[in-house]
């Protein structure tokens, strides 16, 4: 039996995707939480096969509850679940460690499709996602430069998020065993890649990104 932890911060999806998941026997939902704090430390308790993780969580947001929880638990295999169909948000949870990306509008025909590939080894993306992701290919080379073609290496990305949650340079160092001045040149990168001036415009990139609630 496939054991599953969900993670969402509406109760309503939580229990119709448990309701779902539960009409095969062959699933089962041992935990349903709302924030990734708590589905870090009850993922450490339970050890599931499966966390469905959604992106915009409260507190740390879903992409770093998964970057964490992939680093503890590299055998727990975590399924995105989100309502953004971004291309940026589907390549920044795969690369913290998500197997695959399902958008919500598909949950309910996808989820258990997405859970068993997991299980057997491979990645899934939602028909959307493939979509969305095989577009971008496709429009690559005819797009002009911008942010979204030079992508956050996943450092930056941590530091972007704890940035906008308005965590100070000491404490982002503290958080990820950095220096401060490591701190110092991610930001710049981060900035210049992003073409943001200040960590006002950060906030609202993050907000906007799905990287942290509003």
């Amino acid at each position: 039996m496939i054991q599953i932890m969900l993670v969402d911060d509406h109760t309503m999806v939580r229990d119709a995707l448990q309701s779902v998941l539960e009409q095969d026997k062959g699933f089962k939902v041992v935990a349903t939480v709302g924030d990734g704090e708590t589905a870090l430390r009850l993922a450490g308790e339970l050890l599931p096969d499966v966390v469905v993780m959604d992106v915009a969580l409260p507190g740390i947001s879903g992409i770093e509850t998964a970057r964490r929880l992939r680093a503890k638990h590299p055998e727990i295999k975590v399924l995105a679940l989100s309502t953004y169909l971004d291309r940026r948000i589907v390549q920044q949870m795969l690369d913290v460690g998500a197997r695959g990306y399902i958008v919500k509008s598909a949950a309910g025909s996808e989820l258990k499709r997405g859970i068993l590939s997991l299980m057997d080894g491979a990645s899934y993306l939602c028909p959307q996602v493939t979509a969305l992701v095989t577009d971008s290919l496709r429009n690559r080379r005819s797009r002009s430069a911008d942010p979204d073609e030079n992508p956050l290496s996943r450092r930056e990305l941590q530091v972007a998020t704890l940035l906008a949650d308005g965590k100070t340079a000491p404490y982002i160092a503290a958080e990820l065993h950095i220096s401060p001045s490591t701190v110092d040149v991610h930001r710049r990168n981060l900035m210049r890649k992003l073409q943001l001036h200040n960590v006002v415009e950060l906030t609202k990139y993050a907000i906007r990104t799905g990287l942290i609630l509003p």
